[in-house]
């Protein structure tokens, strides 16, 4: 039996999701956009998608085709005539919000300022910012660029979406962020490329070339930088 709409919304096990992967096109076919019509439950469907989706990474490409056919639903809204409430909208507000959410939970966190704190050691400094240059990051933080990367591909968020993503990533430049980067290059790097101008492109990957050669970070982040760049360079010396 396929779930409904209230069905999978309410679902606190994982059952119903897999029921969902499983007999996908059915799921969709019986999923009414009339239960659909009040933002409270568009929101609550967002965000149970997205929290499915990151704990279940190797499902992410079937929730993003599942947001791409829930991408259309679009409603006035009842607390204001004049604006519109959308699913893809409320989506993009939610993957922001969760991205900048992890952005800043990832690597050592950084106490703030004061002036009153007593002067540390130059070399305790340069120790903790060596672990934050080379941290590994959290598993849902690279679950939820994977679902972010997917939802890029299935043309649900677009390409504005990644660079920021992208530029955030490379700015703040330690390991979790840096690991997260290359990750989802390698996944969106050949459809960001067909929206995006060449110059742009080069100057992500000039960039983590010249952290893992100059970087002075761990072997294993060096590496995966360099595979990175060196993907990229062998798509465009392999002939189409």
């Amino acid at each position: 039996m396929i779930p409904t709409h209230v069905d999978f919304l309410g679902a606190a096990s994982y059952e119903s999701v897999s029921c969902v992967t499983a007999n996908f096109q059915a799921f969709v076919t019986d999923l009414s956009h009339e239960d659909l019509d009040v933002e409270e439950n568009l929101q609550e469907m967002v965000e149970l998608i997205f929290k499915r989706a990151v704990k279940k990474p190797d499902s992410a490409a079937v929730f993003a085709e599942l947001c791409q056919h829930l991408s259309e639903v679009e409603f006035q809204s009842l607390s204001d005539w004049s604006v519109s409430v959308s699913f893809r909208s409320l989506l993009v507000k939610h993957c922001q919000a969760e991205f900048m959410k992890s952005l800043d939970k990832e690597g050592i966190v950084q106490k703030s300022e004061s002036c009153l704190r007593p002067v540390q050691d130059v070399r305790v400094t340069d120790r903790l910012r060596e672990e934050q240059q080379n941290t590994k990051p959290s598993g849902r933080f690279l679950n939820m660029l994977r679902f972010i990367g997917e939802l890029f591909l299935s043309k649900v968020l677009a390409e504005k979406s990644m660079h920021c993503c992208i530029r955030r990533l490379l700015q703040k430049g330690d390991g979790p962020s840096l690991e997260g980067l290359c990750q989802l290059l390698q996944m969106i790097q050949q459809d960001l490329e067909v929206v995006t101008e060449k110059e742009v492109m080069d100057t992500y990957y000039n960039q983590l070339d010249h952290i893992a050669e100059k970087g002075k970070r761990a072997p294993r982040l060096s590496l995966l930088l360099k595979e990175t760049v060196d993907a990229r360079k062998m798509a465009y010396s392999t002939p189409h």
